[in-house]
C-alpha cells in the first residue's frame, strides 16, 4: 500500500459548534517571526476574499465501459471460484464515464455531496488538475488513545419507493444466504486482525442494516483496546478487506490483476487524516469518482462468489453507480 499524505497549510476544523484555525509551518534556527506573520497575512487575504458561487455544469455524455468484457470476467471467476474449494470471493470492480459541459468544481461537488448522501463519510482530495471524491458508508478504522474500532460492511440491496417496499427488501436481505455469506467473511476476517493488535475484541451481535440513499448493506462492528498498535500498521494489515478484494486476500488480488482489466487508482483506498498523536479515523474510498477537467470516473464493484449471476452482479454495480450520478447530475438509473 502506497501512502499519500497531505500536510495543509491551514486547517480549518469545525467541532460541537466551535471552529479551530491550525497552521502548519515549518521553522528553522534561522527564521524569524515575519515568516509567520507573512503566512497569517496569506490567511487575512483569504478570510477577506469574497465567496464566488462556481457555475453548475451539465452532465452530457454518460458511457458504460467495457459492459461486456466485464461480464465475461465475471462468468470466469464464477467457474474458478466453483471448482477452487479454498477460494470464497473475488470482488471485481468497473467504471463508468461522464463528460461535462465544463469544468467540474470541487465546492460544488461537495455540496451536492452533503446534501444528498447523508448517513456517509464524504470526501475530496485534489491533485493538480484531478479530483478523486465521494461519499462512503463504510469506516475501515477509528482509533483514539485506547480504543480500535472498525466496521464490517458488505452484502447489498436497493432502496424501496414506500417505506413498505424499503422494509421487506431490509429483510429479504437480512435473510440471504449468499449476502450473508460474504458479510461473514469480513466480519471474520476483521475480528482475526484486531484481535493481532488489541485486547478484549468485541463483536456486535449480529448484522443490522446500515441505509443509504441508493442502497442497504448489512453492518456490524468490531471493537478492541488498543494497547501499543500503531493506526498506520493496523490500517495497512486490514486492507483491503474481503468487502473490497475477497478471500482469501492474496488469491482474490491475484484473480483482480488478471481478470479486471483496469487500474483501480485510489478507488477502494483507506481514505481519512491521522494527527500527531495516533489517533485518526480512515474510510473506504468506495462510492467515488475521479474528475479531471471536464470528465469523470465513476468506480463501483461487487463481491462474486460461486453462485454469483453475472447479469446480477451487474445490476448491482448499476445501484452502486447511482449516488456519484446523483452528486453530478448524471442518469439515475430505475432501481433493480
Amino acid at each position: 500500500m502506497k501512502d499519500f499524505f497531505y500536510l495543509p497549510l491551514f486547517l480549518v476544523t469545525e467541532k460541537e459548534d466551535c471552529c479551530y484555525l491550525s497552521v502548519n509551518l515549518w521553522l528553522s534556527e534561522e527564521d524569524d517571526y515575519s515568516k509567520v506573520e507573512a503566512v497569517m497575512a496569506q490567511w487575512d487575504k483569504i478570510v477577506a476574499s469574497p465567496v464566488v458561487q462556481d457555475p453548475e455544469v451539465a452532465c452530457i455524455l454518460e458511457e458504460r465501459l467495457a459492459e461486456d468484457a466485464w461480464l465475461s470476467a465475471a462468468t470466469d471467476v464464477v467457474a474458478l471460484l466453483q471448482e477452487s474449494p479454498n477460494m470464497q470471493k473475488v470482488v471485481l470492480a468497473r467504471r463508468m464515464r461522464l463528460g461535462f459541459d465544463g469544468f467540474l468544481s470541487s465546492s460544488l461537488i461537495i455540496d451536492h455531496m452533503e446534501e444528498q448522501q447523508e448517513n456517509s463519510y464524504c470526501f475530496v482530495l485534489e491533485n493538480g488538475t484531478s479530483t478523486f471524491f465521494g461519499a462512503t458508508p463504510e469506516r475501515l478504522l477509528m482509533a483514539d488513545a485506547s480504543h480500535l474500532e472498525s466496521a464490517c460492511v458488505a452484502g447489498s440491496i436497493g432502496r424501496g419507493e414506500t417505506a413498505s417496499e424499503d422494509a421487506m427488501l431490509g429483510e429479504t436481505l437480512l435473510s440471504d444466504a449468499k449476502n450473508l455469506a460474504e458479510h461473514h467473511f469480513v466480519v471474520e476476517m476483521i475480528q482475526g486482525t484486531m484481535a493481532r493488535f488489541c485486547e478484549d475484541v468485541q463483536v456486535s451481535a449480529s448484522p443490522v442494516l446500515l441505509r443509504n440513499r441508493d442502497i442497504q448493506h448489512l453492518y456490524m462492528t468490531v471493537s478492541g483496546r488498543r494497547g501499543e498498535a500503531k493506526l498506520l500498521d493496523v490500517l495497512r494489515a486490514l486492507h483491503p478487506t474481503p468487502a473490497l478484494g475477497g478471500w482469501p486476500q492474496a488469491e482474490a488480488m491475484t484473480v483482480i490483476r488478471l481478470k479486471e482489466g483496469m487500474d483501480r487508482g485510489f478507488y477502494g483506498a483507506p481514505i481519512g487524516w491521522i494527527d500527531p498523536l495516533d489517533r485518526g479515523e480512515f474510510a473506504v474510498a468506495i462510492r467515488s469518482a475521479l474528475a479531471i477537467d471536464a470528465n469523470a470516473l465513476l468506480y463501483a464493484g461487487c463481491g462474486i462468489v460461486a453462485d454469483s449471476v453475472p447479469a446480477e452482479e451487474l445490476a448491482e454495480t448499476a445501484i452502486k453507480f447511482q449516488p456519484m450520478l446523483r452528486v453530478l447530475g448524471g442518469k439515475v438509473h430505475e432501481r433493480t
